[in-house]
């Protein structure tokens, strides 16, 4: 055996660039995520891939075939190596280049974005949003809504006016027309 050639690929592989060749996404209670990497010639076998948290608060975030990683690789053994997302590339950009920015891009073209240099936080969204919260939900600030609504249960209201088309229809609201019997008053004033 050629020490000095062993000692060089050992070297070679305690970090090497590479691309995500296929992801299996794992089966829970039989097997993890892993993810073949393609590193010039070489093709890893299934290698963990490093998540932001894992413990007992968990992550999900999978790589996505022809992302660019890097394999850490303790020791210089690739069997035992670890895919580091992730690299951008000229054909993955980031979704923003402004430094006052937190973006994260989605395939659909979904996007959250927080502007802390502006405090806005930006959601755009192809399709819809989904809040499950049965302890309720709580806005401080005022709304401003666009486009239908449709709401199901009571509603309450403490203070404030409560106006339609720029009348007051609210607890204080006035009728003119007011007629004693089974008449009917006119719209509010």
């Amino acid at each position: 055996m050629n020490n000095v050639a062993e000692l060089l690929r050992l070297i070679e592989n305690l970090l090497r660039l590479g691309t995500i060749a296929e992801v299996d996404h794992g089966a829970p209670g039989e097997r993890l995520p892993a993810v073949r990497v393609k590193s010039g010639a070489l093709l890893t076998g299934w290698l963990p891939w490093a998540n932001g948290r894992a413990g007992t608060t968990r992550d999900w975030n999978p790589p996505t075939v022809g992302e660019q990683v890097m394999i850490l690789s303790p020791g210089g053994d690739l069997a035992n190596g670890v895919a580091m997302p992730s690299l951008f590339q000229l054909n993955h950009q980031p979704p923003s280049n402004a430094p006052g920015k937190v973006a994260r891009e989605y395939p659909d073209g979904g996007l959250f974005e927080y502007d802390h240099a502006n405090s806005v936080l930006r959601i755009h969204l192809p399709g819809a949003i989904e809040i499950h919260a049965p302890g309720g939900t709580q806005w401080v600030g005022g709304i401003h809504h666009q486009g239908n609504m449709q709401r199901e249960g009571s509603y309450e209201q403490s203070g404030g006016g409560l106006t339609h088309n720029g009348k007051n229809i609210g607890h204080d609201h006035k009728h003119s027309g007011v007629q004693s019997g089974s008449g009917t008053t006119k719209e509010p004033i």
